[in-house]
């Protein structure tokens, strides 16, 4: 898709932009874990334009210990029958997790005029990324702005980082336009 005097033009896509795309949703994320959300969205609007991929992930932003009430008590009223908190047996430490959330994007190029094309450029994530047949890279890898990372498609569903990214601040007011149009489209995909 892009933007064109005000409309949205749908573009058709390649057989390997769609064997691309297919790879991105199993890519591994960050800090790999099944205990993890991990959401991602095809063609969103980001304001700029709209970029190929787009994935939110939770990780741990801080972590902190505190000395208190773990929190957990059989029974709710336990604490009403040990007045001295200290030699209450639920006393101790407990742990205690700030979850952020940081946004990738990714952008599929394919051939040396896809990239440099002045489309699909949209890179407004915290971990920004062009992802390009490994053919690719020896003919484009000049032209890759510095704290853009690279990924490789090999083929068959395997991507390997060739370049890492340079780690991008996105304030909330973005943040939250970003998960909003990405909301709509995972919507969009069921219907």
């Amino acid at each position: 898709m892009k933007r064109q005097n005000g409309k949205v033009i749908i573009l058709a896509e390649s057989v390997l932009t769609k064997k691309i795309k297919k790879s991105l949703r199993g890519y591994a994320p960050l800090m790999p874990s099944k205990l993890r959300t991990i959401r991602w969205a095809e063609e969103v609007d980001v304001g700029t334009g709209f970029v190929d991929a787009i994935r939110f992930e939770d990780f741990i932003e801080s972590t902190k210990t505190e000395i208190g009430c773990t929190g957990v008590r059989p029974v709710k009223s336990f604490c009403a029958t040990i007045p001295d908190c200290e030699k209450c047996p639920f006393w101790g430490t407990r742990t205690i997790n700030t979850i952020g959330i940081a946004t990738t994007c990714f952008e599929i190029k394919i051939s040396k005029n896809d990239f440099k094309s002045t489309n699909g450029h949209n890179f407004v994530g915290n971990f920004n990324y062009y992802v390009i047949p490994k053919e690719l890279y020896s003919e484009i890898q000049e032209l890759v702005p510095d704290d853009i990372g690279v990924i490789l498609y090999h083929g068959h569903g395997y991507l390997k980082k060739k370049k890492e990214c340079v780690f991008k601040e996105v304030n909330k007011e973005d943040l939250s336009r970003y998960l909003y149009n990405a909301l709509k489209k995972w919507v969009d995909q069921y219907y």
